[in-house]
């Protein structure tokens, strides 16, 4: 009778221990998942940056070749749509 009575009270004691080693591992995910979400955050960051930068950079500002104008509009090199500048 004295042996059911001590094993009863080890299995509460061991849940106990597989309770906090359960925790223990979610808070170590918990906090890697932060860890990388913050890292792909940054790496997106970046090359969201580095594609704006790019994209900036183009020049589509050029010369106009009165010869390669439609027939019908002859005058189409007078106010280039696609330069922003003078």
């Amino acid at each position: 009778m004295t042996r059911l009575f001590s094993q009863r009270r080890r299995r509460p004691s061991r849940r106990g221990i597989l309770s906090f080693e359960w925790i223990l591992l979610i808070s170590i995910l918990v906090i890697g998942i932060i860890g990388g979400l913050a890292a792909v955050r940054n790496a997106l960051l970046s090359e969201l940056n580095d594609l704006s930068q790019a994209v900036e950079a183009i020049n589509v500002c050029g010369t106009c070749d009165p010869a390669s104008c439609p027939p019908g509009n002859p005058d189409c090199c007078d106010d280039p749509w696609w330069c922003c500048g003078p």
